[in-house]
């Protein structure tokens, strides 16, 4: 009778956790959503969040820009300051220095390009 290693999955959780943890600014909707916006502006461009939060607004409420309402994207807001926008900066896709002046941070390209290879396949 052979022993079973009881270690043996241990390897293939590690490179789930990297996997996940290198997916993981691209999880939500929301972040790919800046990651898009973003990658459309010049690569000098600084955007702040309330215009980031009325883009993320307009995709997740199916709603031109035009039509938007300020309670419309308040959520955005919020989502954006205490979750999003940490995230991302956390990952050094966004430089969030100040909520008025958003701009790519150093790893912003490589997601960039992720998605964009994710969209060239949908």
């Amino acid at each position: 009778m052979t022993r079973r290693d009881p270690t043996a999955h241990v390897e293939r959780l590690r490179e789930l956790s990297d996997q996940e943890s290198f997916l993981e600014p691209i999880s939500t909707l929301r972040r790919r959503t800046v990651i898009r916006y973003m990658n459309r502006l010049a690569p000098t461009a600084s955007v702040n969040t309330k215009e980031l939060a009325r883009v993320c607004a307009s995709i997740e409420q199916n709603e031109p820009l035009s039509t938007l309402a300020r309670s419309d994207f308040r959520r955005s807001v919020q989502g954006l300051r205490q979750r999003d926008l940490t995230r991302l900066s956390i990952a050094g896709v966004l430089d969030t220095q100040g909520t008025d002046s958003i701009v790519r941070g150093e790893r912003f390209e490589l997601y960039a390009d992720v998605l964009t290879a994710i969209d060239a396949k949908l």
